[in-house]
């Protein structure tokens, strides 16, 4: 009854600023998906948007695909509990992108494929391809439904709508354009909304550095007294998460493969008329991405300074401090720029995720395997389809997750031991002349078992102990090697 109660509260804290700001997002973005989305008359246009996308639109999408509600909500809570070594991946994310740009981008453009493991088919089998793919339905089916629930447990708490109207809400308007206008509809509008949760995210530093007495040189002072702006964090201790090197590492691998392995990121970059293009589009993140990290961090930075010279109560949990901000302290009309923010950034981790579903559905299962001289009608009625089923799927996973508290632990655990074999295969693709179509099956399910009877054996055996964010390096290692001393050198190099 209490819950309630606090929530009715809570809505009429949106004023009727707050209401038209959301109304004119929403309209917003409905109409950009519906305008950019027109005239689908193939699985190319539908799927790659006949490869005629800006490279600069398709920048501001991976940004927006990237910086998911688990970012807006959970690197501020990184700045306000400790101090900016989260930046630390970014340098390793950096690295990343530019191997992506110079080593798997020639190689999908050489082929000119419309999904990366339609890229495994070609360089491999068939075998290497379907496992490819599954592996990808694994960690994104899991991963977005973990976004979808992050990004309506914040919106739940700001509005006080209840968690299953928030996750329908946002399931319904990113499939109905995804489903409209297929990847064009997805760029553009993730491109939008980049601008909205990114703006808002400026709106908010400004608006706490008014709200502190003295503005930046005081609150410059009281963060550097509770030594919140330390970067560098070297040690020891290699399975800390705060470790420059264990940073540098994970972002690194994190990274590569997630644009490149990654059916939902690497979907965009396929887009552009050309290579040049395209890695014009990923190398621009690397020079734009650093202050925009540094933007979320500084709002924890700043949310950490308010409450001390205010003597704000915070909750127990650092994730909810964003959340408790917007209810609490946050005026009109910039709440409402801020929970559009937050919708922004739910909705265009889960459109681009129903994209890459439904195009490697189509592509490398339902084409190859059930019907091969289908019309692209029917092609295209059956891609939407995919987008509608998948929709739903994210919905009932998002849901299922409700509740438990160890779901971000399980989402990571799963990625960084799926992402491992994945990103093995494609190094031994795009360096090597080495492979086998069975051989590499075998390299990624035995990668996969490894790792899991790894956490299964450190969770009993407290002695022995590696950071799940290593996982992924054995895989890869592990994948690769296999391909390399295993397989004989392929004729489909």
């Amino acid at each position: 009854m209490r819950r309630e109660q606090n929530r009715e509260e809570q809505a009429l804290k949106l004023a009727v600023i707050d209401i038209l700001i959301l109304a004119v997002y929403f309209a917003s973005a409905a109409l950009i998906g519906f305008i950019f989305g027109r005239r689908q008359r193939s699985t190319e246009d539908y799927f790659l948007g006949r490869r005629r996308i800006p490279w600069v639109v398709v920048a501001a999408s991976l940004f927006a695909t990237e910086l998911s509600a688990l970012t807006v909500i959970g690197v501020p809570a990184k700045g306000f509990d400790s101090d900016f070594w989260y930046l630390q991946y970014f340098f390793g994310s950096a690295l990343a992108r530019v191997g992506i740009a110079f080593l798997f981008l020639p190689a999908f453009y050489g082929r000119r494929v419309t999904t990366v493991y339609e890229y495994l088919g070609l360089r491999f089998g068939p075998w290497t391809r379907s496992t490819g793919a599954l592996l990808f339905f694994l960690s994104r089916v899991l991963g977005s439904g973990v976004r979808l629930l992050a990004a309506a447990i914040a919106l739940q708490a700001v509005t006080g709508w209840s968690l299953l109207t928030v996750i329908v809400l946002i399931a319904l308007l990113a499939t109905a354009y995804v489903c409209f206008g297929g990847i064009k509809a997805v760029v553009w509008t993730d491109a939008f909304q980049a601008v909205v949760f990114i703006g808002g995210a400026v709106a908010m530093v400004v608006f706490l550095v008014g709200q502190i007495p003295g503005g930046w040189a005081a609150a410059w002072d009281v963060a550097m007294q509770h030594h919140k702006l330390k970067l560098w964090h070297f040690g020891g201790n290699l399975n800390d998460d705060t470790n420059f090197v264990l940073g540098l590492v994970n972002g690194f691998f994190v990274t590569f493969a997630a644009l490149g392995a990654d059916q939902d990121l690497t979907q965009r970059l396929l887009t552009c008329r050309d290579v040049r293009a395209s890695q014009r589009s990923v190398l621009v993140t690397v020079v734009v991405g650093l202050p925009i990290v540094v933007t979320f961090l500084l709002i924890g930075t700043l949310m950490f300074v308010y409450t001390r010279l205010h003597e704000l109560g915070v909750p127990a949990s650092a994730d909810q401090i964003y959340p408790h901000f917007l209810v609490n302290v946050c005026p009109a009309g910039l709440r409402g720029l801020l929970i559009a923010g937050v919708f922004a950034a739910g909705m265009s981790s889960l459109d681009s995720a129903l994209g890459a579903l439904s195009s490697s559905a189509v592509v490398d299962f339902y084409r190859p395997y059930l019907r091969r001289q289908a019309s692209e009608r029917h092609y295209l009625w059956v891609s939407r389809g995919f987008v509608l089923l998948f929709g739903a799927v994210m919905v009932m996973m998002a849901w299922s997750f409700a509740g438990q508290d160890d779901v971000l632990r399980l989402a990571f655990h799963i990625a960084s031991i799926v992402f491992g074999p994945l990103l093995g295969v494609f190094f031994l693709a795009t360096l090597t002349g080495r492979g086998r179509d069975g051989a590499n099956v075998a390299a990624m399910v035995t990668a996969g078992l490894l790792l899991l009877l790894l956490d299964g054996y450190q969770s009993h055996v407290h002695r022995v102990y590696l950071a799940w964010p290593w996982y992924i390096v054995v895989g890869t290692g592990w994948t690769f090697l296999w391909g390399v001393l295993w397989a004989p050198k392929t004729d489909r190099a």
